[in-house]
């Protein structure tokens, strides 16, 4: 294959067409009558620099001017925080009792590995609020009812416990309707009255690519959720372990908690090219 063939390889590799490396070769050999073998064809992939790895899905409707001027506030957010100024991202996640434990590893050829499953009726509610600036969450935790406002009030209340000290807290939520709720933004105006600012930040719509927490999330059903647990409970205590012993993961979350954020395309309706560096 010449240098010229293999660049109009490269260019339709990177439309995302070739779902194997079967495909490829047939490509490559009714475009340029080049017969290779599929471990050759392998082998030239590699040569090429690609890899054989998932697509990353986005929400279509986002919208990427939205998601551009949250994070330009965002960064300009960050100079002004301090001992006198705290931010959160606040938001909620809800594990089901054996129903997140189908995932991937390695069998032996011809192997089926079998995993119970619960009945998918005992759910989890965690409101959880983490700080870049220096990792610290907290969270509520209901075994039974509903996150409601008075569960956003009651975390509100602990952060400022916690930090007697601060005097603005910028939280940044997802439009949740209960943070929304007459009774949230009575509380709020009611510290506010007493010198203690809460600002109440919402992440444009369909942008979980810019809530941190979420990265959280995941950690948590990497460690604690992908498993079975023979009862409700050990599912709670699995959980618990992670969330209430993060500094056994500091390393992980150090490369994952960053404050980089990818933004959807500028055409949501197609198929882009992200190159990740």
């Amino acid at each position: 294959m010449t240098a010229s063939q293999a660049e109009q390889l490269r260019d339709e590799i990177q439309t995302g067409r070739f779902r194997c490396a079967r495909q490829v070769r047939e490509w490559i050999q009714a475009s340029f009558a080049i017969a290779y073998s599929l471990s050759g064809t392998k082998r030239l992939l590699q040569r090429l620099g690609c890899s054989f790895h998932k697509t990353t899905g986005f929400l279509f409707k986002a919208q990427r001017d939205r998601q551009e001027e949250f994070v330009q506030k965002y960064e300009a957010d960050r100079p002004a925080a301090g001992a006198a100024t705290r931010r959160y991202f606040v938001d909620a996640c809800h594990p089901i009792w054996g129903l997140e434990l189908v995932y991937s590893c390695w069998l032996l050829r011809g192997q089926r590995f079998l995993v119970g499953m619960g009945g998918g009726r005992k759910r989890l509610n965690i409101l959880g609020a983490y700080c870049p600036q220096d990792q610290e969450y907290l969270d509520l935790r209901l075994p039974k009812g509903t996150i409601s406002a008075t569960q956003v009030i009651e975390l509100m209340t602990r952060l400022q416990q916690r930090h007697p000290e601060t005097t603005k807290y910028i939280l940044y939520l997802v439009n949740a309707r209960y943070q929304h709720a007459r009774a949230v933004q009575e509380w709020v105006e009611a510290q506010k009255a007493q010198g203690v600012e809460f600002v109440l930040d919402f992440l444009p719509a369909y942008s979980p690519n810019l809530n941190l927490i979420e990265r959280l999330w995941k950690l948590l059903r990497k460690h604690a959720l992908q498993q079975w647990h023979a009862s409700y409970e050990a599912m709670q205590a699995a959980v618990a372990r992670v969330l209430d012993h993060l500094g056994d993961y500091r390393e992980e979350l150090t490369a994952l908690m960053t404050e980089r954020f990818h933004l959807v395309p500028e055409r949501p309706a197609e198929a882009v090219p992200v190159w990740v560096i």
